[in-house]
């Protein structure tokens, strides 16, 4: 998804692969260039798509500071 000028790239994983619990997990790009990257976000949940929900509002946090930053804000 796009936000704030920046690509949002949901990856949570499963560690394991028993698809019993779920970690977040993202990428953040600007220009086609990774400028942040996380993984095993907690909490961990038993669903996929909430990982994937998660995961995007955990990142969108993070552009924001990123975007203030750049804007010479306080970040």
């Amino acid at each position: 998804m796009n936000y704030r000028g920046y690509q949002i790239v949901a990856k949570p994983i499963c560690p394991g692969g028993s698809g019993s619990m779920w970690y977040g997990g993202y990428d953040i790009l600007k220009d086609g260039k990774t400028v942040a990257s996380r993984t095993n976000i907690f909490p961990a949940t038993l669903y996929f798509r909430a990982a994937c929900s998660d995961s995007i509002e955990t990142a969108k946090t993070e552009v924001d500071n990123l975007a203030g930053r750049a804007s010479g804000g306080v970040g």
